[in-house]
């Protein structure tokens, strides 16, 4: 009886497989949370002194340009299959 309460009882080997398979999916996220925490700070620090940096984000977020620059823009190949979607079709 006390094999068997050791071996199928709670805190048995299933359960430390199973606290051991958490374990390791923990670690995972921890790790990815770390990396993704290192990025943060790196942009952080960007934000805060890289102005080509704060630029570029200007430019690719907001579509800002300077006074003598032109912007082409192309339409992505979803939009050309479908024409123009403000006229009616009929």
């Amino acid at each position: 009886m006390l094999i068997l309460s050791a071996l199928l009882g709670n805190l048995g080997p299933r359960d430390l497989v199973a606290l051991q398979s958490h374990r390791a999916a923990l670690e995972a996220r921890r790790d990815q949370l770390a990396a993704d925490n290192a990025a943060f700070r790196t942009r952080i620090q960007k934000l805060r002194s890289d102005d080509r940096y704060i630029e570029s984000l200007i430019r690719r977020e907001l579509g800002y340009a300077r006074p003598d620059e032109l912007v082409y823009k192309f339409a992505d190949g979803n939009d050309a299959d479908h024409g123009n979607d403000s006229a009616p079709s009929h």
